[in-house]
C-alpha cells in the first residue's frame, strides 16, 4: 500500500491568492529519503518545494530542506518565509522570534501578527559576499535579448550571495526589463570557462531617492527555471549591492520594495531592510512579506 505525505500550497510574497511565488510545503518529512524529496519537488515543478523535519526534541529548531526540480539547495528566501508562514498558521511556530534550521545553518525568523494568524514574516540573512565583477555588458545584453545601451554603465555587473549566488545586472529602464528573454543556451554561454553558472537577476531602480526596484530572475541554465516570480535570496544581496554602491545611501536603516513577477502575471512584493552593522561584515539584511495559503492535500509515494 502506498504511503502518503501531507502538504500545503502557499503563494509567497503576496497577500492575494494566485500571485507571488508558489510553494509546496511537505509536513512531517522526517521519514522521507532525499531521493523521494527530489521526486516530489520535480512532480510539483515549482521553483522550490520544502520538507519540514520536526526537531527530535525541544527546543531544537525545526529543520527545513529545500529542493528545486533539479537539486537540493542550502537556502532560499521565498521557501523559508512561506514555510514559516505555514508553520505559524498551524501553531507550530510562536509569534515573535523563531529559528529554522536550513542547509546554511540556523536562520532567524520574526513572525508578526497573532498566534496562529501571522500578518508578516521577516527572514534574516547572513552578510552578503561580493563575487566577481563582469566587464562584458555587450555579451550580457545579447544573452538577455536587449541592447547594450540598456545596461547601465555607472553600476557594476556583479555576483553577490547571502547563501545562493546571483549575477546582478543593472538596467536603465523598465522597458528594457520587460524586453529581457530567458534562454537556456544563451545564458549558458555567459559562463563558459567559469567555475559555476549563476542565475541572472536583471533589475531597475525606481524613484529618487530609490525606494523601489523592479526585477526579474532567470535560471533555465542552472535549475530549469525559466523565470521566478519572487526571489528572496536575490532581494537580500540586492540590498547589500545598492548600499555598497551608494544607490540607497551609505548609512542608517533603509527599507526597499522589490517588485517581481509582473511579466509572469504573478506580481510579488518583497520588503528588504538594510541596517548598519557594528561589525566588519557589512550591513545586516532581512527580507519580509505576506503570504496566502491556497490549498492542502496529500501525495502518494
Amino acid at each position: 500500500m502506498a504511503s502518503r505525505t501531507a502538504f500545503s500550497l502557499i503563494d509567497v510574497f503576496s497577500s492575494r491568492p494566485f500571485r507571488g511565488n508558489q510553494l509546496a510545503v511537505f509536513h512531517d518529512a522526517g521519514r522521507l529519503k532525499g531521493a523521494q524529496m527530489q521526486t516530489l519537488a520535480r512532480e510539483m515543478n515549482f521553483s522550490e518545494s520544502t520538507f519540514v523535519i520536526p526537531a527530535p526534541r525541544r527546543p531544537a529548531p525545526v529543520r527545513v530542506r529545500i529542493f528545486t526540480p533539479r537539486r537540493e539547495i542550502p537556502m532560499a528566501g521565498h521557501p523559508t518565509v512561506g514555510t514559516a508562514w505555514v508553520l505559524a498558521s498551524r501553531g507550530q511556530l510562536p509569534k515573535g522570534e523563531a529559528t529554522l534550521r536550513l542547509g546554511v545553518g540556523d536562520t532567524k525568523i520574526t513572525i508578526e501578527g497573532k498566534a496562529g494568524n501571522p500578518s508578516f514574516i521577516w527572514m534574516s540573512h547572513r552578510p552578503a559576499q561580493f563575487g566577481e565583477r563582469r566587464n562584458d555588458p555587450d555579451r550580457i545584453a545579447t544573452s538577455l535579448g536587449i541592447d547594450s545601451a540598456d545596461v547601465r554603465g555607472d553600476l557594476p555587473i556583479e555576483a553577490l550571495s547571502t547563501g545562493n549566488p546571483f549575477l546582478f545586472v543593472p538596467l536603465s529602464s523598465v522597458d528594457a526589463l520587460k524586453r529581457c528573454v530567458s534562454g537556456r543556451s544563451a545564458l549558458q554561454t555567459l559562463f563558459e570557462g567559469a567555475p559555476r553558472m549563476l542565475p541572472v537577476y536583471p533589475f531597475v531602480c525606481e524613484g529618487s531617492p530609490v525606494r523601489s526596484v523592479r526585477a526579474r530572475m532567470f535560471a533555465p541554465h542552472t535549475d530549469g527555471i525559466a523565470e521566478d516570480p519572487a526571489t528572496g535570496s536575490a532581494a537580500a544581496p540586492l540590498g547589500a549591492y545598492l548600499r555598497a554602491h551608494g544607490v540607497i545611501g551609505s548609512t542608517g536603516r533603509t527599507r526597499l520594495r522589490v517588485v517581481q513577477g509582473i511579466e509572469m502575471g504573478r506580481r510579488s512584493e518583497i520588503t528588504v531592510e538594510v541596517l548598519d552593522s557594528t561589525g566588519d561584515n557589512g550591513p545586516s539584511i532581512r527580507i519580509g512579506g505576506r503570504c496566502t495559503i491556497v490549498g492542502e492535500g496529500q501525495m502518494r509515494l
